[in-house]
């Protein structure tokens, strides 16, 4: 049973898809990780990333989103949704990158949601700021990056990412096609 966080970097597109219907975008996210990572703590970690992602889109306020994403991660389990708990309290009271992001280093699908709420907390609505400080970790960096893009990226937009880093995406005109289309 794998507990790594492969399923949670692919489980955001189900709080995209179903952001209207929050219990089918947690259903639909859990079975997907069943297929590769079935560990208990990589259930928790897609069903947290996508009812984040789905209540984002829902235009929630971004502390409700955080909390609802540790409640659906404690459905699945607790050990996740406090670690990710955690996380929260740390961003909030101001402990350093360099100490939470050296703990949750992300290869555990449960200490990459746990990070990525981190970053969100401290950078909701700054998606530069949150993918830097996501991919200069010491850990699984692109993973982290990954999450915390999604997240902030449901909250603020398209318009809010640099223009030249879409741009200097290979095929990103294709890539912006099928954002349209979905």
């Amino acid at each position: 049973i794998a507990g790594g966080c492969g399923s949670v970097m692919r489980a955001y597109p189900f709080g995209l898809l179903f952001h209207d219907d929050l219990a089918r975008a947690e259903r639909w996210a859990v079975a997907h990780s069943r297929l590769t990572h079935g560990d208990p703590i990589a259930l928790a970690a897609c069903a947290a990333m996508a009812v984040g992602v789905a209540r984002t889109l829902r235009g929630e306020p971004v502390t409700t989103v955080l909390s609802e994403m540790i409640a659906a991660a404690c459905r699945h389990s607790p050990r996740t949704g406090a670690m990710m708990a955690r996380a929260l309290d740390e961003a909030w009271d101001g402990t350093p990158p360099e100490t939470t992001l050296k703990r949750l280093e992300g290869w555990a699908a449960h200490e990459a949601i746990a990070a990525a709420i981190y970053l969100v907390a401290r950078h909701p609505d700054d998606p530069r700021a949150a993918l830097l400080e996501a991919a200069n970790t010491p850990g699984d960096s692109d993973s982290l990056a990954t999450l915390a893009g999604a997240l902030v990226g449901a909250r603020v937009g398209l318009a809010a990412i640099p223009e030249d880093w879409v741009r200097d995406v290979e095929r990103s005109e294709t890539f912006l096609g099928l954002a349209a289309r979905v």
